[in-house]
């Protein structure tokens, strides 16, 4: 997803006058797919398709907007010659790969991962190196843990040798 980003913003920023701009095309830019296991889709269309959409209806904005178009394609994808018939779960396996319209997120969210993307801070599988000023602070408090822990355990033994 990182780099079908950066690659959408590359295209939409040199026609855009002001960075806020690019970020909010970039974000409504078609995205090469929907980026969501197609497990999760399945679990979360499931109850739509019977007709129960109170689950999604109650998901932030976007993500909302993300699977009621994802279950538009399944609607979609479902009535085709080589869909009909199949389960859920194997429809989604190839709605989730078709081009989505959108990237869905807001643009505080792509400025953020931009962000992390430029400096280095996400990695290429998509997990996240912790920043540097977090892992010192994790350390020190790793090792006053331990300080506490070393001073109770030495109490206790004082208790049971008294």
């Amino acid at each position: 997803m990182q780099d079908d980003l950066i690659k959408a913003y590359n295209e939409v920023a040199k026609h855009c006058w002001y960075q806020k701009d690019a970020y909010r095309r970039t974000v409504e830019h078609p995205a090469p797919r929907y980026y969501v296991s197609p497990h999760h889709a399945a679990e979360i269309l499931s109850p739509m398709l019977r007709g129960d959409f109170s689950r999604v209806d109650k998901m932030h904005p976007n993500k909302r907007r993300l699977y009621y178009s994802l279950y538009k394609e399944v609607a979609k994808m479902s009535e085709e010659r080589e869909f009909v018939g199949k389960s859920l779960t194997y429809v989604a396996q190839f709605a989730v790969l078709r081009p989505a319209p959108e990237f869905f997120l807001s643009v505080s969210q792509f400025q953020d991962m931009r962000l992390w993307i430029k400096r280095g801070l996400i990695r290429d599988d998509g997990s996240y190196t912790p920043l540097p000023h977090l892992v010192r602070s994790h350390e020190r408090l790793t090792k006053k843990r331990a300080r506490a822990k070393a001073r109770r355990e030495a109490l206790e033994k004082k208790d049971l040798e008294a």
